[in-house]
């Protein structure tokens, strides 16, 4: 069923982008409180993305790909588990609304890897748009105002959005060959399958948080990996039509709703999450946003 027209990638990736905001505020909150290892949400994500895989199985049926195709899916899948890795040690050791600004430092990556492999090729102005984006993501990065140096979470979300790169380029190609359902339904399965050998590890942290905190843990944290998943099928529907480039910048507008989220919970309920609040602190935050929207209103 094909329910957008060539224009529509723009909803969906902004729909991708509040999901996946709202995603991010609630997993630094899980880190901080109950969950120690941060494979964890990413094996609960893992496993529960094999229920949206057989529901479209049962509606859609599954694309003959080729040998090559599904071990690409494999690769994504795997991609995406290295990127969500990085991802979560980042957030676990900084402020949430630093961290997921540095997402957009995949346009970089997307804007590379997609030239070379899909011929996306970018102008003047969409390349001045990825240094505005740097510069944006440097200067959010930016611990403190009168000692400028870069955290530790810095070289986490590089590794972090360079995977994240390789996995929405693979997903882009791979739209060549079927439909969104069927190429968000393989990489899931991808996901499952690089999952399963680190399985046991996972067994007795399982064991410890249901003792000490109780189920309501997991059902969070279920809760939440869905609504991943969603941004993660929003943005698939996206790449179906748009430029992967154009597409990943887009979505990292869940930094603006980050931003914006986090300041609000932090007005109301500050035990919640702890951010900064002081007023450099915060400009300096706004500035880099600013910096970064206009990237990617050159990049697009």
């Amino acid at each position: 069923m094909e329910f957008f027209n060539n224009d529509s990638w723009v909803f969906f990736s902004l729909l991708s982008a509040l999901s996946l905001s709202i995603v991010s505020i609630i997993d630094r909150y899980v880190l901080i409180r109950w969950i120690k290892n941060p494979l964890l949400p990413i094996f609960i994500l893992g496993f529960m993305g094999l229920v949206p895989s057989l529901i479209i199985y049962i509606v859609h049926g599954y694309a003959q790909l080729s040998l090559i195709h599904i071990l690409l899916t494999f690769v994504a899948g795997l991609s995406f588990l290295f990127m969500a890795y990085f991802y979560f040690s980042a957030a676990k050791i900084e402020e949430i609304s630093r961290v997921v600004p540095l997402f957009y430092l995949a346009p970089i990556f997307v804007a590379v890897l997609s030239s070379i492999f899909l011929h996306e090729v970018l102008s003047f102005h969409k390349y001045l748009g990825v240094f505005l984006l740097i510069s944006g993501s440097i200067l959010i990065s930016l611990k403190k105002q009168i000692k400028y140096y870069l955290s530790k979470a810095l070289g986490l979300m590089i590794l972090s959005t360079f995977f994240y790169s390789i996995h929405m380029v693979i997903t882009k190609y791979l739209l060549n060959f079927a439909d969104y359902w069927r190429i968000f339904s393989y990489i899931r399965i991808g996901i499952f399958i690089a999952l399963v050998p680190i399985f046991p590890r996972f067994l007795p942290e399982i064991r410890s948080i249901m003792n000490k905190h109780g189920k309501k843990v997991f059902g969070i944290m279920a809760a939440n990996e869905t609504m991943g998943l969603a941004g993660g099928f929003f943005f698939t529907v996206a790449a179906s039509t748009g430029y992967v480039t154009l597409v990943n910048a887009l979505s990292s507008l869940r930094t603006f709703f980050v931003f914006l989220f986090t300041l609000i919970i932090g007005l109301y309920y500050p035990q919640i999450l702890k951010e900064e609040k002081g007023k450099v602190k915060v400009f300096l935050k706004f500035c880099g946003i600013v910096f970064m929207f206009l990237g990617v209103l050159l990049m697009t």
